[in-house]
């Protein structure tokens, strides 16, 4: 028998058995429990693989089963930043042949008011000529029959400026009864309704005669810009055998106010119209109403006259058709299960850019590489308003909300059920006071039903999610938030999840225990799903160092460029309502502020295409940017230091307890005292500067002596500029300090005839071209003329030097560079500690002064090391140029500063983002120190700069935009095909309804189908193309500002 071989056979030699081979995982690594089978007699022996899986896969989102995996939007082959930056005018140097634009030239059409103030008589005249006959004043005459005598004249606003008589007006006017008439009396004309002349509109047949017409009656009908009063007749034919009066005033495009009979109605065209003007101009029932009843008669308010007071009849048909519209659109129309069928949230508009499982998101998503599946996470802005209150009203009508719970209100009847548990809910701040909790158990609810809501939007794009609003009782309390918030992720079916809230920090902690009283529906389940708690950018600043640091959205995995404010901007188009709202009954507010939503959702989603191409234009732009950036400080970095760090932050990204990779650890600061000798140090180095002695008579003294002549130059200057550091005897000081100087200037002209003959010769001319008029130079003020202030030729014979003498200074100059960048970083941090001393321990006056005393001076300092490094860089550039020294640049201003200190580089960009798509009203976030944009400066690089307690990683950003535009071509593409299968779907209606249905779901269909198609043209023209239309736009030439 041969020997058994040892250990597991390869999988290559067993038998799959029965599985069944696929082409999709050839190749794949096979996972699978061996299977060994003995015949009876022991002879024969199989073996088989059971429980037989592929290990999955690490997919890059492009290989997907998805047609728009490989399309790119937006191409950028030739797009840089400098496309986005405006050209300046009257800076730099003008190519040949290029136009420099001039004064913009002035057209008479510039001002049209100017060219109409000189008409303003003749325009009067021609409304006057409106009052009498016009050209027939002379033979006024029927335009349509010709009868010109004894008639009555009438003329129609509607139909236009002819004259008509009574016969040819009631027979124009049987199928349009809604026109308005005038009369002419003989002296001017008067108002005259169709019902005055004898005009009975009749329905069921569009105004054509009924052959068993009921009796006439009278109408109220409201068509804006007024309000009519007309007959009607019924049809009782056989016409309308099946159509009830309702039936018949709805088919005549005429709501009735009531449904036992009515008589009032609104024309479709009126109620659509008031939507609009409401959530568009913040109209009101009361405004609107008031305005048509002085269209039809202003003498009414005086009540010589009198119109039909419609204002109740008109608010209940204005809030039915908003609710109704809503309905329609979302489809409940084409359920055979009837409206009363639809569940919680269907009737919202949900935001098509954002992931939707089984909508927008592609096939297999989920087996993407888990560095890409941040391109499925969903991000929301949660936060509280306290503007939208709602009284106390006694005598209040049971009149709850149209459609509870199906849009963007959480269900109202559970919640309320569950907030009786919660009436004295206890939430403590280990943060800070800050106002949400510390005013939720104080703030005024005296005679408030409702003192404020609780809403949740995506952070992205900034749409009310449904059943995302809830009203609030006494304040911000989590019973409330976790309600509202679970109730917009109900459904939730995604693997990461970030919330970013203004007290995350504290409403995170107890969230596990206290979704354990929500019901099973409104549980999301933390063990199956990635969840990020943040702060948003600007409530940040309000938390303490630890707490912003732990929970800062910037440092937030695959959050890109959200700064997480947009609920804020979403409440600012919700606050015009609050007025209007705030004694209104609660079911009247609730669907008043649900529409105001729903069109707010509804153009943030048009607005996507837009906006979309905008932000991915300043992402490609700024990703090429810290792109460059974090090269440069990888170059800097040894490999083994790169590896600890990205150690580090993968341990922080799983456990966020663990310390912070982005924050600069403060335990190595200097104290207050250490400070203050430093300065003290300083100032003792920089007074003996101008009194050293010449060290011996060698090369190296004479340069290290005409090194210290310009430091103690530059130390009189600033003090001449009247710095912080001024002392009583200032005058007698700085006068010692020439003294001394010209003393050293002397013996540096000694040594500089031995070590620089050609120097004489320079001396000489620069004599005797100065005025002898004036009085000779100031100690600061002489020239020196060392090695590298002679001709700029590299040659130590024509610069009047001894040999070697340039190379001396070179390596001296490189050195006071290389120190001078060591004393800047230290004063830096040691500036930054102490402001952030000052801020967090110091109160009173005195010490205040101090402490501010002490900053001006590390601030001194700070300009002395500044100005000691740029003299340095000019040296080295006038004696080999830049690329001999690639590790030094030009110091600008900007440059002296650490990562985090307070600029505006990135707010003007992330208030130019926020307000894209926003339109009027939007409400721009306060100037805040950005992070995500921001570049490290050069000087945290340079040689020297880089040590564990000085560098951080602060460059990490993703960009998903791109993915957010084919998620909103795939949400399309579904809603279209959702539409189609609609138009079969009830069976139940009429022939004629079953047409409507029909013919609106292919309408619908085919409007997606349309978008869609808008924004993928928009999106495939290249980023050159949409950054040159960008800076067309008036007032978008800002729209990127690196500086």
């Amino acid at each position: 028998m041969s020997q058994r071989r040892r250990g597991r056979p390869a999988l290559s030699n067993l038998n799959l058995g029965d599985v069944e081979e696929d082409s999709s995982v050839d190749h794949l690594p096979v996972t699978a429990d061996k299977g060994i089978y003995y015949s009876v007699d022991g002879n024969r022996r199989k073996q088989e693989l059971l429980n037989v899986s592929h290990k999955k896969r690490r997919l890059d989102p492009r290989k997907l089963d998805d047609q728009l995996a490989e399309w790119i939007p937006v191409p950028d082959n030739d797009f840089t930043e400098e496309d986005l930056r405006a050209p300046d005018v009257g800076e730099g140097e003008t190519e040949p042949g290029a136009r420099i634009p001039g004064k913009r030239k002035e057209y008479t059409s510039s001002d049209p008011m100017s060219l109409w103030r000189p008409l303003m008589g003749d325009f009067l005249a021609e409304i006057l000529r409106h009052e009498g006959l016009g050209d027939d004043d002379c033979a006024p005459r029927c335009a349509l029959c010709g009868v010109s005598e004894h008639i009555r004249l009438f003329k129609c606003a509607d139909c236009g400026q002819y004259l008509q008589c009574e016969s040819c007006c009631l027979k124009d006017h049987r199928r349009t009864p809604l026109h308005t008439l005038k009369e002419w009396n003989g002296r001017f004309w008067q108002p005259r309704s169709l019902a005055d002349i004898g005009l009975v509109y009749q329905l069921g047949h569009g105004g054509f005669p009924c052959p068993f017409p009921d009796v006439a009656r009278n109408m109220v009908i409201i068509e804006a810009p007024a309000i009519h009063q007309i007959r009607i007749a019924f049809c009782k034919c056989s016409r309308s055998d099946c159509a009830d009066n309702l039936e018949q005033l709805l088919r005549n495009a005429w709501y009735p106010a009531t449904v036992t009979d009515p008589g009032t109605c609104a024309t479709f065209r009126t109620l659509e119209a008031f939507r609009l003007y409401s959530v568009v101009g913040n109209i009101n029932v009361r405004d609107f109403v008031t305005s048509l009843e002085r269209m039809t008669d202003a003498s009414a308010a005086s009540g010589m006259t009198w119109v039909p007071d419609r204002y109740k009849q008109f608010h209940r048909m204005a809030r039915q058709w908003a609710f109704l519209w809503r309905l329609l659109r979302a489809g409940r129309g084409h359920d055979k299960a009837g409206v009363q069928a639809t569940r919680l949230g269907e009737c919202g508009v949900s935001c098509w850019a954002c992931p939707h499982d089984g909508r927008n998101l592609p096939d297999g998503w989920r087996e993407v590489d888990a560095k890409y599946q941040f391109l499925y996470m969903l991000l929301l802005a949660v936060d509280a308003n306290f503007r939208l209150k709602n009284r106390i009203r006694t005598n209040e009508l049971e009149d709850p909300s149209l459609g509870p719970g199906w849009g963007y209100w959480v269900e109202p009847d559970t919640y309320k059920e569950h907030l009786k548990h919660y009436v004295n809910e206890k939430d403590i701040s280990t943060c800070i006071a800050f106002a949400a909790l510390l005013q939720k158990d104080t703030r005024m609810t005296t005679g408030l039903r409702v003192s404020g809501v609780g809403g949740c939007v995506c952070a992205r794009h900034e749409c009310m999610r449904p059943n995302g609003l809830g009203n609030l009782q006494k304040g911000e309390r989590y019973s409330n938030m976790d309600w509202i918030v679970m109730s917009a992720l109900m459904g939730f079916s995604l693997l990461l999840l970030t919330i970013s809230y203004d007290i995350c920090c504290q409403w995170k902690i107890n969230l596990r225990e206290r979704l354990e009283a929500l019901p099973q529906h409104l549980r999301l389940p933390l063990d199956a799903v990635k969840v990020q708690y943040a702060l948003p950018v600007w409530h940040a600043a309000s938390h303490n160092d630890e707490c912003q640091h732990q929970n800062s959205l910037s440092f937030k995995d695959g959050v890109g460029r959200t700064d997480g404010e947009g609920v804020e901007r979403t409440w600012s188009r919700l606050n015009p309502a609050a007025f209007s709202t705030k004694d209104a009954g609660i079911g009247v507010r609730a669907d008043a502020i649900e529409a105001r939503v729903d069109s707010h959702n509804y153009l943030k989603n048009l607005g996507q295409g837009e906006a979309l191409q905008k932000k991915l234009i300043l992402a490609i732009a700024e990703r090429d940017r810290q792109v460059v950036a974090f090269k440069d400080v990888s170059r800097t970095v040894e490999r083994a230091v790169k590896d600890e760090w990205r150690s580090m932050i993968q341990q922080w990204e799983a456990d966020d307890s663990r310390p912070n990779p982005f924050v600069v650890s403060t335990k190595d600061f200097p104290s207050e005292a250490a400070v203050r000798a430093q300065v003290r140090r300083d100032e003792e180095a920089l007074t003996e500067t101008g009194k050293a002695p010449l060290h011996g008579r060698s090369a190296t003294a004479f340069l290290v002596a005409g090194i210290q002549i310009e430091d103690g130059q530059r130390r009189i200057v600033a003090q001449l500029k009247g710095t912080a550091l001024v002392a009583a005897d200032q005058d007698n000081k700085i006068q010692e300090w020439r003294h001394a100087l010209l003393v050293k200037i002397g013996k540096f002209r000694t040594l500089q005839k031995i070590y620089m003959p050609g120097a004489a010769r320079c001396l000489e001319d620069h004599e005797a071209a100065r005025d002898t008029d004036l009085p000779p130079p100031a100690a600061e003020g002489v020239k020196l003329f060392m090695p590298s202030e002679m001709r700029a030729d590299n040659n130590d014979v024509q610069r009047g030097c001894v040999p070697g003498l340039l190379e001396m200074e070179e390596r001296l100059r490189v050195s006071q560079c290389e120190n001078s960048l060591v004393s800047l970083r230290a004063r830096l941090h040691a500036k930054r500690h102490m402001i952030s001393f000052k801020n967090a321990n110091i109160v009173g006056q005195v010490p205040s002064t101090k402490a501010r005393t002490l900053i001006e001076q590390l601030g001194e300092r700070i300009d002395s090391y500044a100005n000691r490094y740029r003299q340095g860089y000019k040296s080295l550039m006038a004696l080999k140029g830049a690329e001999a020294f690639p590790s030094l640049r030009p110091l600008q201003a900007e440059d002296i500063r650490l990562d985090g200190d307070d600029e505006e580089s990135d707010s003007a960009a992330r208030k130019k983002l926020a307000m894209l798509g926003s339109g009027r009203g939007a409400r721009a976030p306060r100037n805040a120190p950005g992070t995500s944009k921001r570049l490290m400066s050069w000087i945290w690089t340079a040689p020297g700069a880089l040590d564990d307690s000085m560098m951080h990683d602060s460059v990490r950003v993703e960009w998903c935009r791109a993915e957010e535009m084919r998620r909103v071509l795939r949400y399309l593409s579904w809603q279209a095909a959702w539409w189609r299968e609609r138009e079969v779907w009830r069976e139940d209606v009429t022939a004629e309804v079953a047409a409507g249905l029909r013919a609106y779901a292919r309408k619908q269909a085919e409007w997606s189908d349309r978008i869609a198609e808008f924004f993928r043209k928009k999106w495939d023209v290249p980023a050159v193309k949409v950054a040159q239309d960008l800076l067309a736009e008036e007032g978008l030439h800002q729209l990127y500002s690196p500086d």
